[in-house]
């Protein structure tokens, strides 16, 4: 024979006859009305729910010049040995793995073409300026005056007040 809890949770919990407070009463009114509610919500939501793609190229690229720049924004001034050797190795894996078969094949003649100049802050700096400058130039794209002014004012330090919150 089913205990007394057994039979409740088998009639489910509005149902019990032991439950006379008023609050059950109101309970067993709201509750399936929340739950459609809630259901619905969820249905909604999963209808809206953004769905994320792989990036396509122009997206890639846009995302990966920022992180390039960023990272040769802040490269040291006067970098150690090891650190030029990460930082060359860093763009000479990038050219390999890029997952943009046509932009890294034609990444890895632009450094046979310009090695990775890592000696310092600047010209790490100028060297991915110009390597920018000349994916936009074959894209059609606007060319950026490669400068350190310039370059630290977009990528290290900007005196516009937006970007100093």
């Amino acid at each position: 024979m089913a205990s007394k809890k057994e039979a409740s949770i088998s009639r489910g919990v509005f149902q019990d006859a032991d439950c006379e407070r008023p609050a059950c009463d109101e309970m067993k009114a709201v509750l399936p009305e929340s739950m459609a509610e809630l259901e619905e919500m969820k249905k909604k939501y999963d209808r809206q729910k953004k769905v994320e793609c792989p990036p396509g190229s122009a997206e890639l690229g846009l995302g990966t010049w920022k992180l390039l720049h960023s990272m040769t924004a802040w490269y040291p001034d006067q970098p150690t040995s090891q650190q030029k050797g990460r930082m060359t190795n860093f763009f000479q894996t990038l050219a390999d793995f890029y997952p943009c078969t046509y932009c890294a094949e034609d990444f890895q003649t632009n450094l046979e073409k310009s090695p990775v100049e890592a000696e310092s802050r600047t010209d790490l700096c100028l060297w991915l300026c110009n390597q920018h400058n000349q994916v936009n130039q074959k894209l059609g794209k606007p060319l950026f005056d490669c400068n350190m002014k310039n370059l630290d004012e977009r990528w290290r330090k900007s005196s516009a007040s937006k970007c100093n919150k």
